[in-house]
């Protein structure tokens, strides 16, 4: 299960699937990465396709990346069978507590619909909702000034199995270019805090192995959208 292997510090490499539509999600599915991240919050997509996209996906754990960081959302997400949500643009331990709760049936925000969902194969699975609050996992983006500030108190929040760095957003709230020295310090230094905080750091930026070495644990690999472009320019 892919919880209790990002729980045990393994090293995961994974691909952004951003491609619309059930048959790119199918081909990526078959790469035989250790996940796939179907992203919600950038890429064409709607609800409509985000649910064929996780439905053809039956070989790789399946992650979504929810738009918000909302219950509501998170909530959709779970119901469709889906172990992991990965939260984007939370900056502190609340928003990372209101999160886990979201995702959680005793204690939380999670409403008591499975027997109605594909989570529980419509109803068939009678021990789903029982289960669930000790499988589904979840991870949360990390990709702001004031979220790095309030790192350790991210990693601190029950429940949080992975905080994962944006570069990108990082280094644009942070006003730089992501290749400016001040944010690689920045990243290598996140990594240091989430891993001695005992939590998995992730992370999708150039240099996947790269960053392996300085200690991230789950690593997008790339997309599909631009893994496609380049293999198209380089045929042609």
């Amino acid at each position: 299960m892919l919880k209790q292997r990002v729980r045990a510090g393994e090293v995961l490499r994974g691909l952004w699937q951003t491609l619309p539509g059930p048959v790119a999600a199918e081909i990526a599915d078959g790469a035989g990465f250790d996940w796939l991240m179907l992203d919600g919050e950038h890429g064409p997509w709607d609800p409509a396709d985000l649910r064929a996209r996780a439905i053809a996906c039956r070989r790789t754990p399946t992650i979504v990346r929810v738009p918000v960081a909302e219950p509501w959302v998170i909530k959709q997400a779970l119901d469709l069978g889906i172990g992991t949500v990965l939260a984007p643009m939370v900056h502190s331990a609340a928003q990372a507590t209101e999160v886990v709760a979201a995702c959680r049936y005793v204690g939380g925000g999670r409403g008591q619909g499975s027997f109605i969902a594909r989570a529980s194969g419509w109803g068939r699975d009678a021990g789903y909702a029982a289960r669930a609050d000790g499988e589904v996992s979840v991870w949360v983006q990390a990709e702001s000034r004031a979220a790095l500030a309030e790192l350790e108190g991210i990693c601190a929040v029950e429940g949080v199995d992975c905080v994962f760095l944006g570069p990108a957003d990082l280094a644009g709230d942070m006003g730089m270019p992501v290749s400016d020295p001040s944010v690689q310090d920045a990243l290598r230094d996140a990594i240091r805090r989430i891993r001695g905080a005992g939590v998995a750091a992730g992370i999708y930026a150039a240099d996947p192995e790269g960053w392996i070495a300085e200690g991230a644990t789950v690593v997008s690999m790339g997309c599909d959208a631009p893994l496609l472009a380049a293999a198209l320019d380089a045929a042609r």
